[in-house]
């Protein structure tokens, strides 16, 4: 791919590490593969946003039951495109060196379908959906699943809050682990 590091002044590169959990290193790879996605001749402009089904091409994400929720999230204008650095957030959220919390907030997003700040049985439905496979479940067994869910998670009857996901997450220790990529 050339010589990436001509692509960044050498303060945007600090500015980058500054800003997320990504190494100068990842970066760089990141940028590589941020061209491969969107093609080489059009991304000189890091704030030019390309629609993200080309990000959903990433390995990473291709076959993730969640990649147009990721990419819907991640999206800072939440208008189908992103940018490089709306793909350098994606990538630092997922790295390892992300801390609970940061990744905790994304995931409650993603699974907040009806954008309503709340995880309802509506949203848990489609979750399970999406694990599942659409179908997989009879109507019955889905709603029994939705309502253990609730039952477990949602302390106050009103659908699971950001704060008692969050609470919830500190209680699986996997979360962490399995909630990212390597660049």
């Amino acid at each position: 791919m050339g010589n990436n590091k001509s692509s960044f002044s050498e303060e945007e590169l600090e500015d980058y590490e500054d800003l997320t959990f990504l190494t100068r290193k990842e970066i760089l790879l990141a940028w590589e593969k941020w061209e491969t996605l969107v093609g080489s001749q059009r991304t000189r402009e890091r704030t030019v946003r390309y629609p993200e089904q080309a990000v959903q091409e990433l390995a990473e994400l291709k076959n993730n039951p969640f990649r147009e929720r990721i990419t819907r999230v991640f999206s800072s204008q939440r208008d189908s495109k992103m940018s490089f650095e709306d793909f350098l957030d994606l990538l630092s959220t997922m790295s390892e060196s992300a801390p609970l919390h940061l990744k905790a907030y994304y995931a409650f997003h993603m699974f907040d379908y009806n954008e309503d700040s709340i995880l309802d049985a509506e949203d848990l439905a489609i979750m399970v959906d999406k694990l599942t496979g659409e179908g997989a479940l009879l109507p019955e067994e889905k709603k029994r699943l939705v309502d253990k869910l609730l039952e477990e998670t949602d302390l106050d009857g009103g659908g699971i809050s950001e704060e008692e996901f969050k609470h919830l997450l500190t209680k699986c220790p996997d979360f962490i682990h399995s909630f990212r990529f390597s660049i």
